[in-house]
């Protein structure tokens, strides 16, 4: 199982997309004058955070980068993928129904849009980002979105060609995708892909299945820390706990799955870590 470069002990911790104006963490209270990077690099620290998402697209993400490197935290470089604008175009059930009914033609139209996502993934490797995040739903809570005949033939064969790429620039690259992925994970690490971060939606249940299910197709995990688990301390203390004893066998990546919304969950989201740590 390739390693993506980030260390922690007894497990890397990382944050992923929780909004900046969230983050009000024990050991750091914003102040009004605070920049959304000075947010995500102060919480970071101060929940010792290995790696934390950077969305390619914010006007602070440049400052993001230089500061989260100035602080030993490693910036994950979050590129929106090239599927959703395409079936969107079309309106979301007509997009959808493309890929069963004219695959070839949707697959034209990703290729057209391949070129700008090849050049936010240069865009990142001058910045100097660690990891490369390609954000792209392809699975809800029952499992995919759209047909894994589709994924494998059309759109995985694209998104290897961005993983050479972020290779060749020495980028490890990670796929994101809410709901459950299972079905295509061997096709995921045989695009290159090191790792997935498992997305909203997931049930600890769901959740643990994806993570065997990634270890045995040789790629990590990033999450685990559910939202859903986080609606008050006792439960945030108890999925933390299971999370870091699952950590203890390997290819997980502790972190937040991308479904935080309130402050609340942030402090329940530091509680769990603390409970993950102590496992």
């Amino acid at each position: 199982m390739e390693r993506l470069p980030v260390s922690g002990s007894p497990f890397p911790f990382g944050l992923t997309f929780v909004s900046p104006d969230m983050l009000d963490v024990p050991g750091y209270a914003p102040t009004p004058h605070d920049t959304p990077a000075d947010r995500l690099v102060a919480a970071c620290v101060a929940l010792g955070a290995s790696f934390a998402f950077v969305p390619s697209g914010a006007p602070w993400a440049g400052d993001a980068v230089i500061a989260l490197l100035d602080a030993g935290v490693a910036p994950f470089w979050v590129v929106d993928g090239p599927l959703w604008p395409v079936v969107l175009e079309r309106g979301e059930l007509q997009g959808l129904r493309a890929t069963l009914t004219d695959p070839e033609r949707v697959g034209e139209s990703i290729e057209a849009r391949l070129d700008g996502v090849l050049q936010q993934v240069a865009d990142g490797a001058r910045a100097g980002v660690r990891a490369i995040v390609l954000a792209e739903d392809l699975a809800g809570t029952s499992g995919p979105l759209i047909a894994p005949d589709f994924a494998i033939a059309e759109l995985l064969p694209r998104y290897a060609r961005l993983v050479q790429a972020a290779g060749a620039l020495g980028l490890p690259c990670v796929l994101h995708s809410d709901g459950d992925v299972r079905p295509l994970l061997h096709a995921i690490a045989r695009a290159g892909f090191v790792a997935v971060h498992a997305g909203g939606g997931l049930d600890f249940e769901r959740f643990d299945r994806l993570f065997w299910a990634a270890r045995e197709a040789g790629l990590a995990v990033i999450g685990g820390l559910l939202t859903g688990e986080l609606g008050n301390p006792a439960r945030a203390e108890a999925i933390g706990s299971t999370i870091g004893v699952a950590a203890q066998a390997g290819g997980l990546l502790v972190a937040d799955d991308g479904g935080i919304t309130t402050r609340d969950e942030v402090r329940h989201l530091a509680l769990a870590l603390t409970a993950a740590r102590s496992s």
